[in-house]
This record gives C-alpha cells, sequence and structure tokens, in this order.
C-alpha cells in the first residue's frame, strides 16, 4: 500500500515541477502528502578564515522558507488522507532529507533531478544520488520540463521493469505494486540475455556464443519471468513478461523505451547481474542518467550504505 509521499523541494520551479504528479498518485492511493524543505544556514568568513553563520540574513531566509512551504501546501489543499503536511528542517540537504527518511520513513519519495537550490546537483555527491545510496526507500525521478513548459502530472499506464533472475532486482515490485494498483497501470516484466563471450586457444580474440545456448539461456529467463508475472497476475495486476537478447544490458533496456509505449521505468539497483552495482558506469546508472521516461529507483536494504 501507498501511505506517505515526501516531495523535496528547494524553492525552485524546477523542483516542484513534480507536485502535479505527487498530488495525483497521492489522491489515487488516498496517501498522506508531505512537502520538505532544508534550511541550510549560510556561511560567511570571520576573520582569520573561520566560518560563521550570518544571523540577521539567515533568520528572514528561513522566514522566506516557511512562508512558501505553507503557501504551497495551501495551494494544493487536501489532498490523499488530509491537508498536504509541510516541513521546513535544519541542516545540511543530503543529510537533512536522510534524518526525516529514517525518522519518519514514507512509503515514496517523489523528486527532481535537478534544482537551483539545495537540490542544485545530481549525481555524485548530490542530494538525490545520496539518498538512493544510503536510502532503503523508493524514489520516483523526473527530470524537469524545460524552461517556460508547464509541468504535467504523469499519466501513469504502462510501467517497464527490468529485472534479472534474483530476488534482490524483484525488490522493486512492491512500489511498483502499489503504484499499479492506485493507477491502474499495466506492467511489462523485461530479462536481457546477454550472449557470453569465451576465448579459444587458436584464435586472440572472443568469440559469441553459439545460437542454441542463447536460445537456452532467453527460454530459461522466460519461464522465471512468467513465474514472477503469474505471481503478479493472482494479485491482480495486468503483467507481461519479454525476455530478449541483447548485446549491453543498459543499451537494450533503454531501446525499450525509444517508441513511448512506456511511462515509466522501475529498477532495483542491485541484483545477481549487470544489477549488482550503482556506482557510475552500472546499469542503474546508466538507465537513470539516459532513460526519457521518469525513473522509479530502489535500493534494497541489505544493500543499503555499501
Amino acid at each position: 500500500m501507498l501511505h506517505s509521499i515526501l516531495v523535496p523541494l528547494d524553492g525552485s520551479h524546477l523542483a516542484e515541477s513534480v507536485l502535479p504528479t505527487a498530488a495525483n498518485l497521492a489522491r489515487a492511493a488516498g496517501a498522506k502528502l508531505r512537502l520538505l524543505m532544508v534550511h541550510e544556514p549560510r556561511i560567511g568568513s570571520a576573520f582569520g578564515g573561520i566560518s560563521n553563520v550570518l544571523g540577521p540574513d539567515d533568520s528572514a531566509r528561513r522566514a522566506i522558507e516557511l512562508t512558501y512551504l505553507a503557501a504551497t501546501a495551501h495551494q494544493l489543499g487536501a489532498i490523499g488522507s488530509g491537508p498536504v503536511i509541510p516541513e521546513l528542517v535544519d541542516g545540511a540537504a543530503a543529510a537533512a532529507i536522510q534524518d526525516v527518511v529514517a525518522r519518519h520513513p514514507p512509503d515514496l519519495i517523489v523528486m527532481s533531478t535537478h534544482g537551483r537550490g539545495a537540490l542544485s546537483r545530481f549525481w555524485l555527491g548530490s542530494v538525490a544520488d545520496r539518498l538512493i545510496r544510503l536510502g532503503q526507500v523508493p524514489i520516483l525521478l523526473f527530470r524537469p520540463p524545460a524552461d517556460g513548459v508547464p509541468a504535467k502530472p504523469l499519466e501513469l499506464r504502462r510501467v517497464l521493469v527490468p529485472i534479472d533472475l534474483s530476488k534482490e532486482s524483484e525488490a522493486i515490485l512492491d512500489i511498483v505494486k502499489a503504484l499499479a494498483r492506485a493507477t491502474q497501470a499495466h506492467v511489462t516484466l523485461l530479462n536481457v540475455v546477454e550472449p557470453m563471450f569465451g576465448a579459444l586457444a587458436s584464435l586472440p580474440y572472443p568469440v559469441a556464443m553459439q545460437p542454441e545456448p542463447v536460445d537456452a539461456l532467453r527460454t530459461e529467463a522466460q519461464r522465471y519471468l512468467d513465474q514472477v508475472g503469474d505471481r503478479l497476475r493472482k494479485e491482480g495486476l495486468e503483467v507481461a513478461t519479454n525476455a530478449v537478447i541483447g548485446i549491453g544490458t543498459a543499451a537494450t533496456i533503454l531501446r525499450q523505451l525509444e517508441d513511448g509505449r512506456f511511462d515509466l521505468i522501475a529498477l532495483s539497483t542491485n541484483g545477481a547481474g549487470g544489477f549488482r552495482r550503482v556506482v557510475l558506469g552500472s546499469v542503474a546508472d546508466k538507465v537513470i542518467r539516459a532513460a526519457p521516461t521518469p525513473v522509479l529507483v530502489y535500493r534494497p536494504a541489505e544493500t543499503a550504505n555499501h
């Protein structure tokens, strides 16, 4: 079930672009919607290079942020299970948001990949990246629209879910089920079978597998997907399954999105194959960077903090 949705904001239109989608999801699921903003005290240079907080200016800025949050929540009105809850916390952006998530875990975080304040950076060392790495809460990531283009809510009709043959990669399915039930979205399970390469002593270069072993791997993957799909269908979801052969897991996944059939891609950052790492260059990272759709990503608990 989807009971609570958290939206980190920084006061920019870029960060606010996710609000229409977050509000629609909260309405559909009957969930509580919380808006979170981090007040980061401004640091100035004192004598000798020692930093100090600029008190009066900082207090005024904090008051402006409180007013902004309250006005944004009031504009949204009552959504889902009640009025939108605004919250302002103090600290460094990523650490402060992580602390709130640890104290009051939401079922889903919805956030923009870019902003002009605390969320202005996205990748290594940024807010979103740190939340993914340390989280244990699913995060729905949106690229904000171009300047001057109004933000529109996501119409969630078809979801692509890449999984490998592991329970770790299936960790994303709980939140996918919650979203699919709330929106009546159709789910497609995808597995990419990469032809393995080996070396022959008589040749100075690797050679590809013969078609028969590759077909056998695809048959095994399709069987696994069908078992997972049957389980989800028994829970009331509309599910299709597709095991495909492709060189480059991330590239093959991204090709599935090129024709616009899917409104969202959802994946766990860890699994038994290409999803094991979340570092730059991994499958999950490549998909998050390049996907033309919003991305729902989840780092399972047993792999968090690694």
